[in-house]
């Protein structure tokens, strides 16, 4: 009797054995979980393709993986292979960013007098809406994707980071033709503020983004401090390192300044070309209706690895990030503000439109 028990037990784990390692059914892949500093989390990406483009987007951050131009097999955004790469990096490479990008200066702001006091992650101001806690770390949930659109949905609790209302906030990112759109949308139960941008860094296949051309349709820009947070102040860029008012090889004006990390300004609402990028084989058009676009050079971009397997180095990447005026809020009422009140919605693009040179 001993004997056959034993028997039997060898053949269950047998067919247990076989079950667990046996084929997969399924039709679609399982993402394998990527470890964060809290817990075990799957993160799942997301394919759009049509004729001209495809784009690749994880829920980590609602994050633009790659976006390649297929006529020539490019990529054009700078990303890492594997989630934990994104979350190990901290640059904020193709994260939609939020719920404020940039910097708010001292980690406060007032709104509708009263004083909201933020999480501080950059030299005493909070940068991004609060870095390794902002939007561009958190798993979104895709609520609806197609063949050419994909939405993502995240709710950010009241006090999030110091923000006051609990926000619904949504991207969106939309093929059509030759154009990638992001949109971002959202929605509070109390006054807050939402100022969202991608966070994409461009390079069109070049070693670095010195040797290539910028265009940017405004003359205005804004100076910053020893720290990199905008001040109160709007300059002509004529006669400086930050004029593209015509194509300008970056490498040309880099040699007078060591890096751009500064808000270009149009103060203006409304849908409206406001820089292009080129080399000898693509162009790249950035349209956005938020009011400013602040441009990153990343002079001290670092990493240990990249999707192409090198590691990033300073200046392989230009962020073009649309945006309201850098801590603006703090600024009175003399810049475009941010301000999402209760119950109303705010919604604003970008759209990237990709073009051969002939």
């Amino acid at each position: 009797m001993k004997k056959l028990n034993i028997i039997l037990l060898l053949i269950t784990l047998f067919f247990i054995a076989a079950c667990s390692t046996g084929p997969d059914n399924r039709e679609e892949p399982v993402p394998e979980p990527v470890p964060t500093d809290n817990d075990d989390v799957k993160y799942q990406r997301y394919i759009l393709e049509n004729e001209y483009l495809k784009a690749e987007i994880s829920d980590l951050g609602a994050t633009l993986i790659k976006f390649i131009d297929k006529k020539t097999g490019q990529d054009i955004v700078l990303g890492f292979d594997s989630e934990q790469e994104y979350i190990d990096n901290g640059y904020n490479l193709g994260a939609s960013i939020g719920r404020n990008a940039n910097r708010i200066g001292g980690a406060k702001f007032t709104l509708d007098g009263q004083e909201y006091i933020l999480t501080e992650n950059d030299h005493g101001n909070q940068l991004h809406g609060g870095n390794s806690n902002g939007f561009a770390f958190k798993k979104w949930d895709a609520v609806s994707v197609t063949n050419d659109e994909a939405v993502f949905r995240y709710l950010s609790v009241d006090g999030e980071e110091g923000f006051p209302g609990n926000l619904t906030a949504t991207v969106t990112y939309k093929l059509d033709k030759n154009t990638l759109t992001w949109t971002y949308s959202g929605e509070s139960d109390k006054d807050t503020i939402l100022n969202m941008s991608n966070h994409s860094y461009f390079n069109l296949g070049d070693e670095n983004i010195k040797s290539e051309y910028l265009y940017i349709t405004t003359d205005r820009y804004a100076p910053v401090d020893e720290v990199g947070l905008t001040i109160d102040e709007v300059l002509s860029v004529k006669d400086t390192p930050f004029d593209f008012t015509e194509f300008t090889l970056i490498g040309d004006n880099l040699s007078k300044i060591e890096n751009i990390d500064n808000n270009y300004v149009w103060e203006e609402i409304g849908e409206k070309l406001m820089a292009q990028l080129k080399n000898d084989k693509l162009l790249l058009s950035v349209y956005s209706d938020l009011p400013d676009m602040h441009v990153f050079t990343a002079s001290h971009l670092k990493s240990e690895t990249s999707k192409s397997g090198n590691p990033y180095n300073g200046f392989d990447g230009v962020a073009l990030e649309c945006q309201y005026f850098p801590n603006g809020i703090n600024y009175g009422d003399k810049y475009l503000l941010p301000i999402l009140r209760k119950g109303e919605t705010m919604t604003h693009f970008i759209r990237y439109e990709v073009d051969p040179v002939n």
